[in-house]
């Protein structure tokens, strides 16, 4: 059996769940201001909010605001190894987008006893690393979701000149598309609506 996730839902339920019990550091504790993290640009707050829950190790590759590949790939090899020895395969696509089994072949545990392992792994390693390099790497400057989004789905041509970003919004909180969002141009507007990294 293999559990199929998106990279990014991933860090959001792990961080949510870790302001819920309570597990942040004190903010003094991080540089969690945009004013100390220059380098993240308009990403500021979100390397600030990761480092007050980063472990040491999270912490050496945000505190400079920056992610480079060569951090990220070591990040995804680390948290892979910790899975693997716990008796998991996780990959990590290169878009952010993750699988999980068993090694030995063995269908999943409950999700309560995969998500147990799983935070174990990604609080030492990856809690936030994926989430936030793809996040940058697929819109550097943070420009509105919906206007992104919109635009790209109609120069793909998945929806009309009449589709706005007030739909988009009503539509990606529900989760229920009028378009079909698991075409390959959806995917590809989702994934990189600025057309910045990904061949489509």
């Amino acid at each position: 059996m293999v559990l199929r996730r998106p990279g990014r839902g991933i860090a959001i339920m792990v961080l949510s769940m870790l302001l819920m019990s309570g597990c942040a550091q004190d903010p003094a504790s991080a540089p969690s201001t945009p004013q100390r993290l220059p380098a993240a640009g308009p990403w500021a707050q979100e390397f600030g909010e990761s480092l007050a829950l980063a472990s040491d190790y999270e912490t050496q590759i945000l505190r400079d605001g920056e992610i480079s590949a060569a951090e990220l790939a070591d990040a995804q090899a680390r948290d892979r190894a910790c899975m693997r020895d716990a008796g998991y395969d996780l990959q990590v696509a290169d878009d952010g987008t993750s699988s999980l089994s068993r090694i030995d072949g063995a269908d999943l545990p409950e999700m309560d006893v995969v998500e147990a392992v799983r935070r174990r792994c990604s609080h030492q390693f990856d809690r936030s690393i994926t989430y936030l390099f793809n996040e940058v790497r697929r819109n550097p400057e943070k420009q509105d979701e919906a206007k992104i989004t919109v635009a790209c789905l109609q120069k793909s041509g998945l929806v009309g000149k009449d589709y706005t970003e007030r739909k988009w919004r009503s539509e990606n909180d529900t989760g229920m598309f009028s378009f079909d969002d698991y075409d390959p141009a959806a995917v590809q507007c989702r994934l990189d609506p600025l057309s910045l990294w990904r061949q489509g």
